[in-house]
């Protein structure tokens, strides 16, 4: 498309994906497709930024909807979608994992809630498992998605808007261009949490809207050493954002208490419940959920007490702050 003057106009939406492996990018790329041809009022863009992958095979280089920015070296999720930021013209700027498929009302939500809630500041929705009897799934379903955002986000016929949300999940999200980059983006020293952290940066209790309908189709990890890893990550972002940002909730203190009431009593008691796996099991793995969460969060800042500089790290400025820091 193009302006009055014959330059080109800056798309409504602009979709970024930070991607490092071909798996279900492809898959992606042709969902998005889909749900703007439905659309065909909304001008688009997408910006794949390849996170120190090589080109994907299927990439030809002649996609016109389509901006490929490949990453000489790996800089993580954080920094790859920076780097797609500053690379992207639109409104709106989505963003959506390469291992999903949005629902065909996630384009029509985003849409109409950004056009009805003008002073809001990110949009959302769901996150919904794609092999919802996987363990894992449940897991992340029934225990962290549940507790973060309330009960309505397991419940398949909720509707209504949702207002009070602490933050927008990083891969189903979309932001207004000028709150993102006022922002600075997201933080490049977490190697997790980059969206939570964004959210209470920019205040998104009070900011943002999430809708049950704009949904996606997520592969969530389906194997207990996957899940293992993303805990470990987790409890290191947690202890990242206490040094550097000094979040209260972040303590050790209300890091170990939260641990120990787990241990000690949710796990058993509630959280079992809302999993159709054997309690045992479930019992077991949240254990383990609470255990490695908590050494990546001590190994973390035992790391940053010695003064060790972690690869992210860089002098001078706000630690890991800024979309630019996404780029360098």
């Amino acid at each position: 498309m193009s302006t009055a003057e014959g330059g080109p106009r800056a798309p409504a939406v602009s979709i970024i994906v930070a991607t490092a492996r071909d798996t279900g990018c492809r898959r992606l790329v042709q969902a998005v497709r889909a749900q703007f041809a439905a659309s065909p009022e909304t001008d688009y863009e997408i910006v794949l930024v390849l996170d120190g992958c090589p080109r994907y095979p299927w990439l030809t280089g002649d996609e016109e909807d389509m901006r490929v920015i490949v990453l000489p070296q790996r800089l993580g999720i954080a920094r790859a979608r920076n780097t797609g930021i500053n690379a992207s013209r639109g409104s709106l700027l989505a963003f959506l994992d390469d291992d999903c498929v949005p629902a065909d009302t996630w384009l029509p939500e985003l849409l109409r809630m950004s056009t009805k809630y003008r002073s809001s500041t990110a949009f959302g929705g769901r996150v919904i498992a794609t092999a919802p009897s996987n363990l894992y799934s449940q897991l992340r379903d029934g225990v962290y998605y549940y507790e973060t955002f309330g009960a309505w986000y397991t419940d398949g016929a909720s509707s209504e808007d949702v207002f009070g949300a602490p933050y927008v999940n990083g891969g189903n999200c979309a932001y207004r261009r000028e709150a993102l980059l006022g922002s600075g983006g997201f933080d490049a020293l977490l190697p997790a949490y980059s969206d939570v952290e964004l959210g209470r940066r920019l205040a998104l209790a009070e900011r943002a809207v999430l809708s049950p309908a704009m949904a996606i189709h997520h592969d969530h990890p389906s194997e207990f050493r996957q899940y293992m890893i993303r805990c470990w990550r987790s409890g290191r972002a947690r202890a990242v954002l206490w040094r550097h940002r000094g979040y209260r909730q972040d303590s050790p203190l209300a890091v170990g208490r939260t641990i120990t009431a787990n241990l000690m009593w949710h796990n058993a008691v509630h959280r079992r419940r809302r999993i159709t796996a054997s309690p045992v099991r479930v019992v077991t793995v949240l254990t383990c959920q609470e255990i490695v969460h908590g050494i990546g969060y001590t190994y973390a800042l035992l790391g940053s007490l010695a003064g060790r500089r972690r690869p992210g790290d860089r002098a001078g400025g706000a630690p890991g702050a800024g979309v630019a820091a996404g780029t360098a």
